[in-house]
């Protein structure tokens, strides 16, 4: 059994006459043949592909000479990968109903696809020959003509499609690009003149034909052409374009830029187009002006009453660009989410700005705002729920970040799922839940391993704890071998050192981070390090480290205790 995908367009109904099925020996066989075929239809139509082709094979042997089956095994054959198989069943449908239009042009496409354009002209030829009313065939040989260089049947073919439909706008163009290619200039000028003159009122042919003057070095007539669709329209924006680049390339910049700013302030001048073309005149005025022309140029605009987003996207783009500062950029893409709230481009950059300013507020504000157009965006939820982490909110925190893991799917980098994972369990701990700390920090490893935050922090928590020491040995181990000057690693490690109780192995550590910290060393660490001391018997520089703790801020009954008596109290609750 086989499973064949077939395009959509294969499965068009093809209306068969009478003698499209071929005679078979008796009416039972008959009776039995379209029965069959009826049912490989079904089968078809519901996508049961294997089945389908079982059933198309029973009816040619029920029927050797059916054109309908051959055409269905073509197909089959076709999506098989068995493309000569699939060819042959194409030709011996149009051999047995050569009358069929559709089995023919699905012959002609078997050809070009298969690389035999020779017999796919030939076929084409015999099909405008045969179905002469089907414009579409003058089309398709008009193409093949002309990618072959054959460019005066590529023009018969199209004259052919004129004799039927009369003058059009697309067969004129297909003839001027085959004549521009055949280096005819007064004939492809001709065709589009022609097309002028039928067409008198289409602005867009008439400043085409000047721009083609244009091309060919006849300034003069471009020029006039120009300024008589002006003069019929004073807003049509092709002439205003062209009329510009006549100038541009006159070297007349004064009169380019006049145009081009009587373009962009016109409001028939819209969309895409628009869009491009500020751009592209922005980025030609950025390397020929040092007058900091563009900044005016954006000012005047931003004024204008229409596309008012469309302009200060483009505009905020520029200023990134050029990076300047926030408060130059800002305002701009405030403007554009007055006009166009849901722009995430706008939403995201201004969520940028605060996340660096660390204007933990700010962030929340901008990230719910954004969360009501891009709900799917995880990574708003993420930088949502961390301020709230910040502003001593946990259980915002969670909430938010939950709500954004439930968004998460395939696309995202496992990477930044494990940091978010990791900083869950680091609010589950901030509010006591260690359960739920210790299962966050599974998931974050699990999506990525090597998480040295991750590891570090489950670490320091267990040993906190006093719980699985071993485990938390072996996590924080891979830290301090990944980052061995990492200090932060280095006072986990030896705390858990010391809660398992090899105080010498701690000292070393001890000794390490002092070095590298030296005065920056912080109060938790030296507290760390004057237990350590202690437990080494040397309680004078336990005695040193406990007071320098005191001094950056460590003000805890225990340290009071452990100065007082001179010796190390156990603390189980003492945590970092």
């Amino acid at each position: 059994m086989l499973t064949v995908q077939l395009p959509l367009a294969a499965q068009e109904t093809v209306q068969h006459s009478a003698t499209t099925i071929a005679a078979v020996d008796s009416a039972a066989s008959r009776r039995a043949f379209d029965y069959f075929y009826l049912q490989a239809l079904s089968m078809k139509e519901q996508e049961r592909y294997d089945e389908a082709y079982d059933l198309f094979e029973h009816c040619l042997s029920l029927s050797p000479e059916s054109p309908a089956i051959y055409y269905e095994l073509y197909w089959m054959y076709a999506y098989l990968g068995r493309q000569k198989e699939a060819v042959d069943m194409i030709q011996r449908a149009v051999e047995g109903d050569p009358e069929n239009y559709w089995y023919s042009k699905v012959l002609a496409s078997a050809y070009e696809e298969e690389g035999m354009r020779d017999k796919a002209i030939l076929l084409y030829e015999k099909m405008c020959r045969q179905f002469s009313s089907r414009i579409e065939l003058y089309y398709y040989l008009s193409a093949m003509y002309a990618e072959d260089a054959q460019y005066d049947k590529a023009i018969e073919a199209l004259n052919n499609i004129e004799r039927i439909e009369g003058r059009s706008e697309q067969v004129t163009l297909q003839k001027y690009r085959i004549y521009m290619l055949m280096q005819q200039k007064e004939l492809a000028v001709s065709e589009l003149k022609a097309l002028v003159d039928e067409y008198p009122d289409d602005m867009r042919m008439k400043v085409f034909l000047g721009d083609t003057y244009l091309r060919f070095g006849d300034s003069e007539k471009a020029l006039t052409i120009y300024r008589e669709v002006l003069d019929y329209d004073s807003d049509n924006a092709y002439a205003q374009i062209s009329l510009a680049e006549y100038y541009r390339e006159q070297g007349n910049d004064s009169l380019f830029t006049f145009n081009m700013e009587r373009l962009l302030t016109n409001e028939k001048f819209a969309g895409e187009e628009r869009a491009a073309t500020i751009v592209k005149y922005v980025g030609y005025k950025e390397r020929t002006d040092t007058s900091g022309y563009n900044l005016s140029l954006f000012a005047r605009l931003m004024e204008l009453p229409f596309a008012q987003a469309e302009t200060a996207e483009i505009y905020a783009n520029y200023l990134l660009m050029k990076e300047v500062g926030e408060d130059s950029v800002a305002p701009v893409l405030k403007r554009l989410l007055h006009y166009e709230p849901e722009n995430s481009f706008a939403q995201l950059q201004l969520l940028n700005y605060a996340i660096k300013r660390n204007d933990y507020a700010e962030v929340v504000m901008r990230c719910d705002t954004a969360i009501l157009y891009n709900p799917e965006i995880l990574e708003l939820y993420y930088y949502r729920g961390v301020s709230y982490y910040h502003m001593k909110r946990p259980h915002d925190a969670i909430s938010s970040f939950e709500k954004g893991l439930q968004m998460r799917t395939d696309e995202h980098e496992p990477e930044m799922l494990s940091e978010i994972f990791g900083i869950v369990g680091d609010t589950y701990h901030e509010i006591g839940n260690m359960q739920a700390c210790m299962e966050a920090y599974d998931t974050a490893l699990v999506y990525n391993n090597n998480n040295m935050s991750v590891l570090n922090n489950y670490a320091y928590y267990l040993s906190v704890e006093g719980i699985s020491l071993e485990r938390a040995e072996e996590m924080s181990l891979r830290t301090i071998k990944a980052e061995p000057e990492n200090t932060v690693y280095i006072d986990t490690y030896m705390w858990i050192l010391f809660k398992l109780g090899r105080y010498d192995e701690a000292r070393a550590y001890a000794e390490k981070l002092v070095t590298l910290e030296k005065e920056e060393i912080g109060s938790v660490e030296l507290h760390h390090c004057g237990d350590i001391y202690a437990r080494c018997g040397d309680m004078e520089a336990a005695l040193d480290f406990w007071k320098r703790a005191q001094e950056k801020g460590d003000t805890s009954k225990i340290l009071k205790k452990k100065i007082k008596k001179r010796k190390y109290i156990s603390d189980e609750k003492n945590k970092r």
